[in-house]
């Protein structure tokens, strides 16, 4: 095979390549959605809580230490559930009587900060998810020159458009390691939702 034609295959591999990934996950209503997961613009408070109405407006909490301190150790992702688990049990039997309506505030206030994390995590997703859609275009407008270029080469031993080659391949590897380190990104939303429910059936046990 000539270099010329090697361009050629190298190119049209390249393109497949690119069109397989941006395609992957089936039919999409946006097309900057860049993970397998389903897109959930919102997060409901109702899927995760049957307990007491919550005033997630409220800002009260933050002139409590000890509301804020216990709402703070839910909102940081780092904290495992499990620590936070142990320190609702640990506030309800400090609290007294008023445990439970401190409780309500601190899940409140956390709730309303977790879900705007969320919303954060799917606006930069949607960000890369465009920029990935945007070099895939580009992808394949490098793929149709290179191929050109060695179209009109006519056979010839050395490949015209040698640089565009170069950068047809070197925009492919950015594209592709891209793709792969965007998937654990692409589980978080599910994450933060998850420790919201397990968070949500916490303060409901403890009230």
């Amino acid at each position: 095979m000539n270099i010329a034609l090697g361009a050629v295959t190298v190119s049209a591999m390249l393109i497949a390549a690119v069109s397989q990934a941006s395609a992957q996950g089936g039919a999409k209503t946006d097309p900057d959605w860049p993970c397998h997961q389903i897109k959930a613009p919102t997060f409901s408070l109702a899927a995760v809580w049957s307990g007491p109405e919550l005033d997630l407006t409220s800002q009260s909490w933050r002139a409590e230490s000890d509301v804020a301190d216990l709402a703070t150790k839910m909102m940081q992702r780092r904290v495992p559930v499990a620590e936070v688990e142990t320190a609702i049990t640990d506030f309800k039997a400090k609290a007294g009587a008023e445990a439970a309506s401190k409780l309500l505030r601190a899940f409140g206030a956390a709730f309303q900060d977790l879900s705007q994390q969320r919303s954060q995590v799917l606006e930069g997703l949607e960000r890369f998810g465009r920029k990935q859609r945007e070099m895939a275009d580009r992808i394949r407008e490098e793929s149709g020159a290179a191929q050109k270029a060695a179209d009109e080469g006519n056979g010839a031993q050395v490949s015209p458009g040698a640089d565009s080659q170069e950068r047809l391949q070197w925009d492919f590897r950015v594209f592709e390691d891209r793709r792969r380190t965007i998937s654990y990104v692409c589980e978080t939303p599910a994450m933060i939702e998850q420790r919201i429910g397990a968070i949500a059936r916490a303060v409901q046990n403890a009230l």
